[in-house]
Order: structure tokens, then sequence, then C-alpha cells
């Protein structure tokens, strides 16, 4: 009895050689054999070679409205995290899936849990970080920071104590607040930025560090966001765009 392995031998022998494989057929299934004698499925991918790089929603938005390659067949819109979007194509009949799109968020990244001067801290939370009541506070405080405030620090593990300037030239003991509610630039800018809470510590020098204190909740609400923005934007094409967060 002639089994598909005895088969697929006997087809092996007579494939055809080209660029070092050789192509064999059998059920109407096409196989690959290398030099090594292993073999494995051909399976074409009549997709896209190569997904399109684009920063931001608005050229996921615009890529489904405006561009007919696809307009017919059904698409899903993919919220793979907070700074990544993907556009799949439907599944070929060999399961392989066609990226069409792959949105990657373009934004400054704040150093989190490491140590800065003072002047590096200023210029970091002045350009990555949105205004809000706690960061205009810590601003003025780390803005009055005296150079020799180290050797005067108080910590008890929550709040420290130290000393700044509260005018010219007097001096004062200033409670640094924690934790502290700031909106960094952390996803996609046409949603808005999540506010959460950090922990600001200090050391000797000064140096200055913030450390996220929320267990990463925003990340949560931040793709939440950004389904919200995609599906309101594509809804109009809701019969053949799916959006999954």
């Amino acid at each position: 009895m002639t089994t598909e392995a005895d088969a697929l031998k006997f087809t092996a022998e007579q494939a055809v050689t080209a660029n070092g494989k050789r192509i064999i057929e059998t059920k109407n299934r096409q196989f690959l054999i290398n030099g090594n004698g292993d073999i494995r499925e051909f399976r074409p991918n009549d997709g896209a070679n190569e997904a399109l790089q684009v920063h931001t929603l608005t050229a996921v938005v615009d890529y489904i409205g405006k561009v007919s390659e696809r307009s017919a067949s059904p698409l899903i819109v993919q919220v793979v995290d907070e700074n990544s979007v993907f556009v799949l194509g439907e599944l070929d009949d060999f399961g392989n899936r066609e990226v069409l799109i792959k949105a990657k968020a373009m934004h400054p990244c704040y150093p989190y849990g490491q140590w800065l001067d003072s002047e590096s801290f200023i210029i970091a939370l002045q350009a990555q970080f949105m205004t809000t009541e706690d960061g205009k506070v810590l601003l003025k405080f780390v803005g009055n920071l005296k150079d020799e405030s180290a050797q005067t620090m108080v910590d008890d593990g929550v709040s420290q104590v130290a000393t700044a300037r509260s005018g010219v030239a007097s001096v004062g003991k200033v409670v640094v607040p924690n934790p502290i509610s700031l909106r960094p630039y952390r996803t996609f800018l046409e949603v808005e930025q999540q506010e959460s809470d950090f922990v600001f510590r200090m050391h000797e020098g000064p140096k200055l560090a913030l450390f996220s204190a929320d267990g990463d909740a925003w990340r949560n609400t931040a793709i939440d966001l950004v389904a919200e923005y995609l599906s309101e934007k594509l809804v109009k094409f809701s019969k053949h765009v799916t959006v999954l967060a």
C-alpha cells in the first residue's frame, strides 16, 4: 500500500530544481526541499510585502478613508499598545494575515527611575510633560533648590524636606510634594495624555528622579482612548473595519 510519505518521496525524486531548492507537488499542495533534505510546505503570500510605517493615528484614518486598494476588504485595526497600532487584512487560504500599516507613536520619553541634575530635570519637566498644577509646584520647588540642600535634607521615606530659597535672599524649609500628579507625553498625540501619580525623590547633588506610582494603570486607559479615537474617526467604515484593543 502506497502511503503519502512514499508518494512524497517518489515525487521528490522527480522534483524540479529551482534556485537550489526542489519544488514538489502532491494532492494540489506544493513543498520545498532544501539541500539538507528538509521539507516545508510552500504557502504563497499574496498580501503586501512590507507594511507602511507611519507615526500618527491621522495617517491610519487617512489610509483607510482615502486609499482604495483595500476599500472593499474586511480590515482589522489593532491597538497593540499605547504606542502601536496595526492595520491588518483578512486571512488568506494559508492562514496568512497581511499587515498593511504599522503606526508607531513619536513623543518625548522621560527617563523614569534615573537620577538627573536639577538643570536637566527642569528642562525635561517643561519639555516632556503637559502643564498641571502639581507640575507647576514641582517646577518652582526644583528651581529654588540650593546646591548645598542635600546636606540639610530630612527624609521620612514618604516626604522629603530640603533647603530652598523662599525669597531673593531668605532660605526656608520646604516639604517636597509626594505623590505628585503629572501628565507626561507617552501615547499618540491625537488623544488626551493621561495624568497619573509619580513619586518624586532627591538625593545628594542634588539629584532628582521620578518613579511611576500607579502600577502603569494609565496604559489601559491610553489604549482605550486610542481605540475610542479610531472608532469615532472610522465610524462610517464600520461595515468592513473592526477596531480591536
